[in-house]
């Protein structure tokens, strides 16, 4: 098994660093809404969860790609090549957890696991994010994650912030 990018929900403080980290290594700026990985915030109820690309082994997306724009690459990263994209959106439509979407020039664009090296995962100071191999409550963790599987016409926000919603409910009913 390949090194994965794993989320701890449960740690996440809502600081932003890994969203504003990902926009300025990807965009050239702090413009965490430009990240690669989104943090949906409910602050009245004391809850945060970071929203990663779990690069399905059997990508949604890849296969919703008319121009075969989205391939794995060697590290097993489920990438978009930005020369091949359209621009349909097809794949936006397809992912079930909201994580791939259009720029402002409608190309597609998702995490790319910084070339097997995530910087999300270095400026998480607390722990929410992880890049190895799960095992034990990581993996179980990641498979109640990737259970949240959303409907495709649901715009990605609204996908992100459901699965946050029902990974919130999961954890505080366990606890």
């Amino acid at each position: 098994m390949t090194a994965q990018l794993l989320a701890v929900p449960e740690r996440c403080t809502g600081c932003m660093r890994c969203a504003t980290v990902c926009s300025a290594l990807k965009e050239g700026m702090f413009r965490p809404s430009r990240a690669r990985l989104h943090v949906v915030n409910f602050p009245l109820e004391g809850f945060s969860a970071p929203g990663i690309c779990f690069h399905c082994p059997k990508a949604d997306c890849e296969k919703a790609c008319p121009e075969k724009a989205i391939s794995r690459d060697e590290h097993g990263a489920v990438v978009v090549d930005r020369s091949l994209c359209n621009g349909c959106g097809d794949c936006v439509a397809a992912c079930p957890y909201g994580m791939i979407v259009l720029d402002d020039e409608a190309k597609a664009f998702k995490c790319d696991l910084c070339g097997g090296d995530p910087a999300c995962v270095k400026e998480c100071e607390f722990g929410a994010l992880l890049y190895g191999k799960p095992e034990g409550d990581l993996l179980k963790a990641r498979g109640l994650q990737m259970k949240q599987r959303m409907p495709g016409e649901m715009a990605p926000e609204e996908k992100r912030r459901n699965l946050a919603v029902n990974l919130m409910k999961a954890l505080r009913s366990d606890g």
